[in-house]
């Protein structure tokens, strides 16, 4: 959810519900300021009518309005104001009044005198009040969502292009600075510390790729050179057997630290974006030219190979990045299969699929594109091959899945 959206929404909740005590306020109010000047209209209708008795000794009578009449003497002399309902001929319904009431000593007599006025109906006060409660809080709530919507899209508009230059923002480019300005304290506070962020991350991006690069070469250079004497060594003609099979241990080590480094150095550089050149690729041949590249392991395994490739299926990445993928899918799918067992390679559309058959995993398959992670312990594989293509796949967008069913391992590639 946008800020934005989280604001208008938050400011629409929090100010109906403002109004609804507001209306329920106003209403207790104004009916309560209804009623107090209609017993003030009452009280003077009152005294009207007894200084026109003593005036004139008549009594007036408006029926329902006024009601007049003598009583006994000694009658009770209570004061009484109520709410009743009385029947209207013209209307034909019963309509509310207020009275008030009290007995009367006027020029030596007794009488009952009671003042009546309608009142305003809680349901039609209720319906008015909700109305213009209602009409008013729409109003306000449309103008101020505009305004509102135009004045936050303003003062926002610096960290919005912000957010657009650090999406561009790349590991290898130096310098970077952000053009934004604004004369919010905040976002300029916020764009200065980007930029020492961005800066820092850079040099240290530098600063690990320089490491890797010369490490990488400075160790590749002395295992060349003990590589070069222990194959001196062991043409040695004077060698005994146990002195050669120590020689050709350390041989077979340096060998794989030497494979270890390399592939190391990829996965950096893959993981490190180092390959951003892209072309048009055929994966339909690559897939061809790779599957030929294995064809005497398969062989060797007895393993029967299965091929659905749709022809012509072409892909925008970088050809070197799509090589190593394709080359370590293939080559686990043959080297961690079993004598015998099968390969099957699909690509349809916008997935590649390929599975070899197998025993099911011994651990989480959450862990087979983990860094160093072997299912055979005793391979000299360093088990950076999946995790190679994770990171291709990410780099990519590319959604990859490991699924184990009918005995066999599949790998599924979403473009």
């Amino acid at each position: 959810m946008r800020l934005l959206q989280k604001t208008n929404r938050t400011y629409f909740l929090i100010s109906g519900t403002v109004f609804i005590i507001a209306g329920v306020v106003f209403y207790f109010v104004i009916s309560s300021f209804f009623k107090d000047q209609l017993n003030e209209k009452l009280f003077h209708d009152i005294k009207n009518i007894t200084r026109s008795i003593k005036r004139d000794g008549t009594l007036p009578n408006y029926y329902p309005f006024i009601d007049i009449r003598e009583v006994p003497a000694q009658s009770e002399r209570s004061f009484r104001i109520i709410d009743t309902l009385i029947f209207n001929e013209f209307e034909k319904r019963e309509i509310l009044f207020r009275q008030i009431s009290l007995i009367h000593v006027i020029n030596g007599k007794e009488y009952f005198i009671a003042a009546r006025d309608t009142l305003i109906e809680e349901d039609d006060l209720l319906e008015v009040i909700a109305i213009v409660t209602s009409s008013v809080f729409i109003f306000l709530l449309v103008s101020l969502y505009f305004i509102n919507r135009k004045l936050s899209l303003k003062i926002w508009q610096p960290f919005y292009n912000t957010l657009d230059e650090l999406k561009e923002f790349s590991y290898d480019r130096t310098g970077f600075k952000l053009s934004s300005n604004s004369q919010l304290y905040e976002f300029t506070e916020l764009n200065k510390t980007l930029e020492k962020l961005t800066q820092k991350v850079i040099s240290d991006y530098q600063s690990l790729k320089r490491f890797t690069e010369d490490a990488s070469h400075e160790i590749q250079t002395p295992l060349a050179v003990i590589q070069s004497k222990l194959e001196t060594l062991m043409q040695y003609p004077r060698l005994k057997k146990e002195q050669a099979e120590l020689i050709n241990s350390a041989y077979v080590y340096t060998l794989r630290i030497s494979k270890l480094t390399k592939t190391l150095l990829l996965l950096t550089k893959i993981a490190n974006d180092q390959f951003p050149e892209k072309s048009t690729i055929n994966l339909s041949e690559l897939l061809d030219e790779k599957i030929r590249m294995f064809e005497d392991h398969i062989l060797e395994k007895s393993l029967t190979l299965n091929k659905e490739i749709k022809p012509g299926y072409i892909l925008e990445t970088n050809f070197f990045m799509t090589e190593s993928m394709i080359i370590n899918l293939i080559g686990n799918a043959v080297k961690h299969n079993i004598t015998g067992g099968m390969v099957n390679i699909k690509l349809d559309k916008n997935y590649l699929e390929i599975s070899n058959s197998g025993e099911p995993l011994s651990v989480s398959a959450s862990k087979l594109f983990d860094r160093f992670y072997k299912t055979d312990k005793s391979s000299d594989s360093p088990g950076l091959g999946l995790a190679i293509v994770r990171e291709i796949c990410r780099l990519n967008k590319w959604e990859i899945n490991y699924i184990y069913e009918d005995n066999l391992h599949k790998v599924v590639l979403n473009f």
